[in-house]
């Protein structure tokens, strides 16, 4: 069998400095305790006016499920920044948005990762990545918010998240965003819930969190979310985090942290069940909430990497509800179905029970298994191809999740270089519906750098493959070494671009 690519998971981020000037402003309301409000209203900046944005779209609408049919894999140039081409093999439209070397003297532009929403509430505006690590001398860094209507560069955003994709844009103000800053003032460790409004610049504490850890606890700090990184909603409207405080010891060779969870509008902490949830925690089992708000899901430690992955499922209060078998430990995301219940969808690799495949979808009400797309699904695709991320950030269309898969980058079943190659998964986009079970593979990203392992481009070539708030655009980065799939290119210092794929159901 084919090993498992597990989650990379990285390190914490250093404070970056301020990165641009952040003027005008959009309306709104926030729900922020502050004296100063995050989401003041005030005249939207121009080009940042809300757009209706469809909820419960067909995102199938124009595509096809091919099943088991293999495409071809055809020759399809690397289109210029602004260009607009058709994928040769599937027909859908795909924008190249980014030229980081020209742009930011940077090999790397990128959405942060597939769990993170990029697009804010009304889609006007979404966040990239630039690493510090392949920006070149003088190049920048940092997290770049575009236009989510004309996809032009705005500005880099002065916040200081606790890691790359740990950001989250408000639910009902589309100019305010989340974050834990972990910062250092006069010697004095902090760790503070902040809430950036991205039209002005204007920041505001919303909770403090180290003076509130219990006693014993070290108040050094950083506070992390969960992965996969999601925040929880609930039916009042109030934001549950999953968190850990740090400054203990690591645990399983991995930053260790004293997890718990938060209510942001009530400002109370939660304690998990401790015969389910020790204390301490390696930050890749911190347990991460319900998108319904409704609770939280706890990896199990001892199941990591073993046939017979489980989480256990907490209630509101960090009671113990049920064990689902399902390994959180790969590339996963929070979802719902159609009856509104609790998903965890994802890749599984040598599992025992519940089956391997790309789209393994958990019923964390049920504890049903679903194998969507892999070895007992129906249609049968088989073993799970390596390298595949699944986000679920369609959080007005949560019933629809999508996933990029790296797999084998000469064509499925080729061992090189191969004349007029074909795929069946294999360096495709694709998108599945929790309600039907159906898969509509759609496009090739054409990136190769995950899979040559590169030393500089390895994860950040990966397919983040990231759907807007109604999912009917998907980013995805790619360093396009397919261009010529009968002789792809794997360049360990290949540029990585962002692009967007706008769905035949998209009204922009």
């Amino acid at each position: 069998m084919m090993p498992s690519r597990r989650r990379f998971i990285q390190t914490s981020l250093l404070a970056l400095p301020a990165l641009g000037a952040l003027p005008g402003c959009s309306g709104g309301s926030s729900s922020g305790s502050a004296a100063t409000p995050a989401g003041a209203a005030s005249s939207p900046a121009p080009g940042a006016a809300p757009q209706p944005v469809a909820a419960g779209a067909d995102l199938s609408a124009g595509l096809q499920n091919l099943g088991l049919q293999r495409v071809p894999y055809s020759r399809l140039p690397k289109p210029a920044k602004g260009q607009t081409v058709t994928d040769p093999d599937f027909g859908v439209k795909i924008r190249r948005i980014t030229d980081c070397v020209n742009d930011f003297n940077n090999r790397t532009a990128v959405p942060a990762y597939p769990t993170a929403m990029a697009w804010n509430c009304d889609e006007t505006r979404f966040i990239l990545y630039l690493p510090g690590s392949t920006a070149q001398p003088g190049g920048r860094q940092g997290w770049a918010m575009y236009d989510g209507t004309t996809y032009a560069f705005l500005r880099f955003l002065d916040i200081n998240p606790a890691d790359v994709e740990q950001f989250y844009w408000d639910h009902q103000n589309p100019a305010v965003l989340y974050y834990i800053d972990n910062h250092t003032v006069g010697g004095s460790a902090l760790a503070d819930l902040t809430a950036i409004d991205v039209e002005t610049g204007v920041k505001t504490v919303q909770f403090s969190f180290l003076p509130h850890l219990p006693a014993g606890w070290p108040r050094t700090g950083p506070v992390r979310c969960g992965y996969p990184f999601a925040l929880g909603i609930n039916a009042r409207g109030e934001r549950i985090w999953g968190l850990g405080a740090g400054g203990i010891g690591n645990v399983n060779g991995q930053l260790g942290l004293n997890v718990f969870g938060f209510n942001q509008s009530t400002q109370q902490l939660v304690f998990y069940d401790p015969a389910y949830v020790a204390q301490a925690q390696a930050r890749g089992t911190t347990p991460f909430p319900l998108l319904s708000g409704s609770g939280w899901v706890a990896p199990d430690p001892a199941s990591q990497d073993g046939p017979n992955g489980r989480v256990f499922i907490l209630d509101s209060n960090g009671r113990y509800v049920r064990t689902v078998q399902f390994d959180a430990y790969e590339h996963c995301d929070t979802a719902l179905n159609a009856a509104g219940h609790d998903m965890l969808v994802g890749a599984q690799y040598n599992r025992a029970s519940g089956g391997n495949g790309n789209v393994i979808a958990a019923d964390l009400v049920t504890g049903a298994v679903q194998n969507l797309v892999g070895e007992s699904s129906a249609p049968a695709f088989g073993y799970p191809v390596t390298g595949s991320l699944t986000g679920a950030t369609a959080w007005k269309n949560p019933t629809w999740v999508v996933t990029g898969m790296t797999g084998n980058v000469y064509g499925t079943g080729n061992t090189g270089p191969t004349p007029n190659p074909t795929t069946l998964l294999d360096q495709e986009l694709m998108l599945t519906n929790l309600s039907t079970g159906v898969s509509y593979r759609f496009a090739h990203h054409r990136s190769t750098g995950y899979f040559a392992n590169a030393p500089v481009n390895n994860y950040w070539a990966q397919t983040n493959v990231t759907l807007s708030t109604s999912g009917t655009r998907i980013l995805f980065q790619s360093d396009w070494g397919n261009a010529d799939p009968a002789n792809p290119v794997v360049d360990p210092n290949a540029t990585v671009d962002t692009y967007v794929v706008e769905l035949p159901s998209y009204r922009g």
